[in-house]
C-alpha cells in the first residue's frame, strides 16, 4: 500500500513527471521546455518584494540568495536594532519588556 500525501494524485508504481509551470514563471528555453529547468533560466515574475530586495525579473538562482541573505541571523539581528533605534514606539515597548 502506498501513502499519498493529501490533495495531490496516489501512483503506485513509476516516476510522475509534472510538465505544467506554475502561473508566475518564465523561462527563457525554447518550447518544447527541457527538463529540468535551470534557475538560471528561471525568472521572477510578481512584483518587487521589498523586505528581500527581490525584483520581478530576478534570475530564481538570485531570489534564492536574496532569502537565504535576509533570513541570516546576523541580518536580522540588524534589522531588529535599526527598527528599534529609528521608532520610538518599538524602543519603549522594549524597554518596558525589558524593565529599564
Amino acid at each position: 500500500m502506498s501513502q499519498c500525501v493529501p490533495g495531490m494524485p496516489c501512483y503506485t508504481q513509476g516516476l510522475i513527471v509534472y510538465t505544467t509551470y506554475p502561473r508566475g514563471c518564465t523561462t527563457s528555453e525554447p518550447s518544447p521546455y527541457t527538463l529540468p529547468l535551470s534557475s538560471e533560466n528561471v525568472y521572477y515574475s510578481g512584483a518587487n518584494l521589498p523586505y528581500t530586495g527581490i525584483q520581478t525579473t530576478d534570475l530564481f538562482t538570485v531570489v534564492i540568495q536574496k532569502i537565504d541573505e535576509a533570513l541570516s541571523p546576523a541580518e536580522i539581528v540588524n534589522k531588529v536594532i535599526t527598527a528599534i533605534e529609528a521608532d520610538d514606539t518599538l524602543r519603549t515597548a522594549l524597554c518596558a519588556a525589558l524593565n529599564c
